[in-house]
């Protein structure tokens, strides 16, 4: 399988990242500017002795809420810098104990948790299974803002929420200071319940939040500085569009971070490769600080600098608003009327593949059968004419800035779509306001990548129409029912065949067309001598990151 717990959403995903300042090695301390032009960052008097790396990002955190990270990947890399969960999963698609020293079940639907015992907050303070019940009582209860997304688990209604009145989740008893367990509906594939609750979920400090209430959480001030969490680090400093500062954690219960600080930097796409020259960053930062494909010579040839690249990435995919895309012959059209291997070829310089469907080709549910959409504008035509499409319709296509591939992809799209008589109005925002204009359905398409899963549901959750998040609009009550099945069904044959079912019916559809999936570029200082990007698990080990 493959990779990120990464640039990212299952539904609604939208995606992005961030920070500022740093410096460039072991023994030095450089001051940087922030995305716009000329801020700086916190003044640092650094010791020579200190150990810093900085990680240059092209999207700010829009949150640290460990609750409710609004699907925003850029949020969920900082969060992972001060948080642990139960579990991690690596690039060789393998669950890693975290919080959690176990996570067991016989019958695929009790799940057995074993905590770690040292296992302690920053403050000191022992994490228990107080800290699990306080949680996931506070996150699921209807009054709370979460982005968690567990309606597996047996007391929780469809939206994954506790009923109104209700204060107790039945699946989830406390056996005693370290050991709990989750009963889920039905029967699920261990690796759901892995991926989606034990590699997903952070926790919150009970003694901290326990007595704010419910309806004031969100307005906490703990949430703007979570100066008490669970992780390698903890939080230093967070100026939004500049910089996220984490230093160690001391307290840690596990071996204590080498490095002294990291700094997370938001910098201009453009600007990537002259900081890791310069030393200003020591490594950009996946999905959310992508070095184009068209700088790998230049970057190659840095002196400083080692560059990998990774496999198959998650894709790029076009979003369309089908209650004005309400036609699968015009949403058809549309995939017709792309030039998708243009990009890949002339963009991308062939260092990616055109794909059909949400799942990566080397994920192991990807339907390897689907018969992928041509370039051919004139069937696109006659789509649209036999759809009824008005030509004097003028859609809204929002564009994230920040990644320059997707940006010149999106113009290529523009292009291709007025080729075939829809006329576009191109508008770019940061991802942020992106985000929350798609989520009022301001929007007829737009254009960003999800994050990478193992777990297949996770890619199909955008399209149940009983998903409060799913911002397409599409409802097919088939779909819904297959993406039901999926989720229950434990045995992994037959999973396949329902996931198989389930992609024939979308590519028919297209509620959604994927662009192109790409090759990552992976740059690291050389004097990085442990860390390096990757698209799932960068952070796993990073209390283990050093520098000369």
């Amino acid at each position: 399988m493959r990779k990120n717990v990464r640039n990212g959403l299952s539904v609604i995903l939208i995606l992005s990242l961030f920070l500022l300042s740093a410096c460039g090695s072991a023994a030095s301390t450089n001051t940087g500017g922030t995305a716009e032009a000329g801020a700086s960052t916190p003044e640092t008097q650094e010791t020579a002795k200190e150990k810093i790396v900085t990680v240059g990002i092209v999207n700010s955190p829009l949150t640290l809420n460990q609750i409710n990270d609004q699907g925003d990947s850029a949020s969920k890399n900082a969060l992972a810098l001060i948080n642990d969960a139960l579990l991690d999963i690596n690039s060789s698609f393998e669950f890693l104990p975290k919080l959690a020293d176990s996570v067991d079940t016989e019958d695929k639907q009790l799940y057995t948790i074993k905590l770690n015992k040292d296992a302690k907050w920053n403050d000191g303070q022992p994490f228990t299974t107080a800290d699990v019940l306080f949680t996931l009582n506070t996150a699921l209860n209807p009054k709370v803002e979460t982005s968690l997304r567990l309606s597996f688990i047996e007391g929780l209604n469809d939206a994954g929420k506790l009923e109104d009145g209700q204060n107790e989740i039945t699946g989830l008893s406390i056996i005693d200071d370290h050991t709990f367990t989750i009963k889920t509906k039905t029967p699920i594939d261990p690796n759901i319940f892995k991926e989606t609750f034990a590699t997903k979920l952070y926790f919150l400090p009970q003694h901290i939040l326990k007595d704010v209430p419910l309806d004031q959480l969100a307005v906490n001030p703990y949430f703007q500085k979570p100066e008490v969490t669970v992780g390698p680090f903890q939080f230093k400093s967070f100026a939004k569009d500049q910089y996220v500062e984490v230093v160690k954690n001391e307290n840690y219960y596990r071996p204590i971070a080498k490095l002294d600080k990291i700094f997370i930097k938001v910098l201009p796409a453009t600007n990537l490769v002259a900081q890791l020259q310069t030393g200003d960053i020591q490594m950009n930062s996946l999905p959310v600080g992508l070095i184009p494909i068209t700088d790998y010579e230049k970057v190659k040839a840095l002196p400083n600098v080692n560059l990998d690249s990774s496999g198959p990435s998650e894709p790029a995919e076009l979003f369309l608003n089908n209650k004005v895309f309400d036609s699968p012959k015009v949403r058809q059209a549309v995939a017709y009327a792309l030039n998708r291997q243009l990009i890949v070829e002339q963009l991308l310089k062939g260092q990616a593949e055109v794909i059909d469907g949400s799942v990566p080709s080397d994920n192991p549910y990807y339907d390897q059968d689907a018969a992928i959409y041509s370039y051919d504008p004139e069937k696109a035509k006659a789509l649209l004419a036999e759809a009824g499409w008005d030509s004097n319709k003028v859609v809204r296509f929002l564009i994230p800035v920040g990644n320059k591939i997707r940006e010149q992809a999106a113009d290529i799209l523009t292009q291709n779509l007025k080729d075939v008589g829809i006329k576009v109005e191109v508008q770019k925002y940061d991802f942020g306001t992106l985000i929350q204009k798609v989520i009022k359905s301001e929007y007829e398409l737009t254009i960003f990548n999800r994050d990478y899963y193992i777990e297949p549901s996770l890619y199909f959750s955008l399209f149940a129409s009983d998903n409060a998040n799913n911002f397409l609009g599409y409802n097919n009550s088939k779909v819904d029912a297959l993406i039901k099945e999926g989720v229950a069904e434990a045995d992994e044959t037959k999973r396949h065949d329902i996931y198989k079912q389930l992609q024939q019916i979308l590519h028919e559809e297209l509620p959604t067309i994927s662009v192109y999936s790409e090759k990552r570029l992976q740059a690291v200082a050389k004097n990085v001598l442990v860390g390096k990007p990757s698209n799932i698990g960068m952070f796993n080990n990073v209390n283990e990151w050093d520098i000369q």
